[in-house]
């Protein structure tokens, strides 16, 4: 997650930290349903749900359980098996450490340390964006910059979403608003924010130009009307414009989160992409599970990329079930290092006894 996260996104281990479990897909659709675990733990399952089309999933599937900051996930004699990172529980019990994925026959939920700013959340889709709890707070301080007629600057990782907050900038103001990319416009920035401009989006601005910065400089000096909203990768003084000029375009900051940081959102971003796709597909949950235990460097724009070319592989297949299996091996594993939901597991003996599996691969009706 970025630096200097907000108030609604607290940081892993902050004080008052509540355990619990947000459930991101159930049946053939995507959810936010969340729960705290109590000391004794929590059992998933059909009993638990709020609603639920799972026909997979037991009347008491799995238990998960808080302790000593790591969750004891243990399977209840489910008919179709509890995976824990994208793997089965042949064993009674594993040890994962959140955030951790589960999948308990057809719904999927993530194992989180803090589970505060999801609970009572929506999915809204507004700006042109899918919009949970992980970016709620982000967004109304957009809509609050517009409307105090703040420059804003937008920083985050390449796709995670800084260009449509920004056009939700341009909206909210009502003015009329000019993009500038200079990697994709040959014109000068003279040329694009002529008279009428109100409202100017800057994008790659590290490859201004010395030209371009010297415009900027002028048109923030001259056109006391003109707002601007900046998305960047990194601060904009590390990007090569000039000191001054950086703090005039930084009237407020916002840090755009990594989508691997926005489980609640990941799973509604995966729906609409096959249904804009291939609406006739069904979504098996073991698409959500894989998508949420990749990195995706690439963010939402990877994602929705690559979900949507997996889709149009499987329905030109004759499938009509789009799975797991079906994304790419490497999609949204192109960051080595990246930090991603975990996908490690640790067996635990419950009195020493195992419980045995006929096969522990994935049951391909599940």
């Amino acid at each position: 997650m970025p630096e200097g996260p907000t108030a609604s996104q607290a940081p892993a281990g902050a004080p008052g930290a509540v355990p619990g479990v947000v459930i991101v897909w159930s049946g053939a659709q995507p959810t936010v349903q969340v729960y705290r675990v109590p000391p004794a733990g929590l059992i998933i399952g059909r009993e638990l749900l709020q609603a639920t089309s799972d026909d997979r999933i037991s009347r008491q599937h799995a238990r998960v359980v808080w302790k000593d900051k790591r969750y004891a996930v243990t399977d209840l004699g489910s008919r179709n098996g509890t995976y824990a990172g994208g793997h089965a529980l042949v064993d009674r019990e594993v040890t994962v450490t959140p955030p951790s994925v589960v999948r308990t026959g057809r719904t999927v939920s993530v194992l989180l340390e803090d589970i505060r700013k999801f609970e009572g959340s929506t999915i809204e889709n507004r700006h042109d964006a899918i919009i949970g709890a992980s970016t709620h707070a982000l967004w109304a301080q957009m809509e609050q910059a517009a409307h105090a007629g703040k420059n804003l600057l937008i920083i985050g990782e390449p796709g995670s979403g800084k260009g449509r907050m920004a056009r939700g900038y341009a909206a909210v103001r009502g003015k009329q608003k000019a993009d500038f990319n200079p990697t994709i416009q040959a014109v000068p920035l003279e040329r694009v924010a002529n008279a009428k401009v109100e409202t100017l989006i800057l994008e790659q601005v590290g490859k201004l130009g010395s030209a371009n910065v010297a415009t900027l400089a002028k048109l923030l000096e001259s056109r006391p009307d003109m707002r601007f909203v900046t998305t960047a990768v990194m601060s904009l003084e590390h990007l090569g414009i000039p000191a001054d000029l950086a703090q005039k375009l930084t009237g407020q900051t916002i840090l755009m989160p990594p989508l691997r940081d926005r489980p609640d959102e990941m799973a509604f971003l995966v729906h609409e992409a096959v249904r804009t796709a291939e609406p006739a597909l069904q979504i098996h949950s073991t698409l959500i599970e894989m998508c949420l235990l990749r990195p995706w460097p690439g963010n939402s724009r990877e994602l929705v990329a690559e979900v949507s070319r997996c889709a149009h592989t499987v329905a030109s297949q004759g499938k009509n079930n789009i799975r797991g299996e079906d994304l790419d091996n490497d999609a949204g594993h192109l960051m080595i290092g990246a930090p991603t939901m975990n996908a490690a597991v640790t067996p635990t003996a419950i009195g020493g006894a195992k419980r045995r599996r006929g096969n522990s691969r994935p049951n391909s009706n599940d």
